[in-house]
């Protein structure tokens, strides 16, 4: 989950009553990185307008331009009517990274590590918490099986980057080009527009030789 500043006026068709619209999620896809606000998965081919407060057909809720977000298909079915009271990430009060903690598993058949940040902890965050825990985790249908595989393998994918540009700084055999190229691959990794960002901001700061000797990719978070 990361911040996101929502733009004013609503689309047009809201006042409407249709939220399920192109004009909608040409809007919310840009506003939200191209990532699902919940998982950070990015280039989400199952896309969803999901609402941050359940509607259970009230209008106010379900066409209410704040409680719209971008979504992918697995976590709005697992959050679906069941997870309320979540952090809203466009409520810029609320810095949602120093509310939660996310840390990639050491073998992707593990779970992924959420907890929270504060203690003790609000309501909100216990909530969020615990859906997050079940947008990266949970397994519990065949279908869900499979997506859960296609989402830690992405992570991966990233971790794997985010550990193999750490190398490269800390090898002493790299030239200072390739440690350049390094340090800007973590510098994009680290900001709010990178899949999964969350995860490789706490990597960052759990890494001493990261904090010690590359202090200015901490900047912005």
């Amino acid at each position: 989950m990361f911040n996101v500043a929502r733009t004013y006026p609503a689309p047009d068709c809201i006042s409407r009553n249709r939220y399920n619209d192109a004009e909608v999620t040409e809007i919310l896809k840009p506003l939200f990185h191209e990532k699902c606000y919940l998982c950070e998965r990015n280039e989400v081919q199952d896309a969803e307008v999901e609402h941050l407060i359940p509607h259970e057909g009230n209008d106010n809720l379900k066409y209410s331009w704040d409680n719209l977000f971008y979504s992918c298909s697995r976590c709005n079915g697992i959050k679906g009517n069941r997870h309320k009271n979540i952090l809203d990430c466009t409520d810029l009060s609320i810095n949602i990274f120093n509310q939660i903690i996310c840390k990639m598993p050491s073998m992707p058949d593990d779970d992924v590590v959420i907890l929270p940040n504060v203690n003790p902890p609000t309501l909100s965050i216990v909530s969020t918490v615990g859906l997050l825990n079940e947008c990266y985790n949970l397994k519990n249908t065949g279908l869900r099986k499979i997506s859960r595989e296609s989402l830690i393998e992405q992570m991966f994918f990233y971790y794997s980057r985010f550990i193999e540009a750490r190398m490269t700084l800390k090898d002493p055999s790299k030239g200072n080009s390739r440690k350049r190229d390094a340090e800007e691959m973590l510098e994009a990794m680290l900001k709010t527009e990178h899949p999964f960002s969350i995860f490789w901001r706490w990597h960052y700061l759990g890494d001493g030789f990261l904090t010690a000797n590359y202090p200015d990719l901490r900047v912005g978070f």
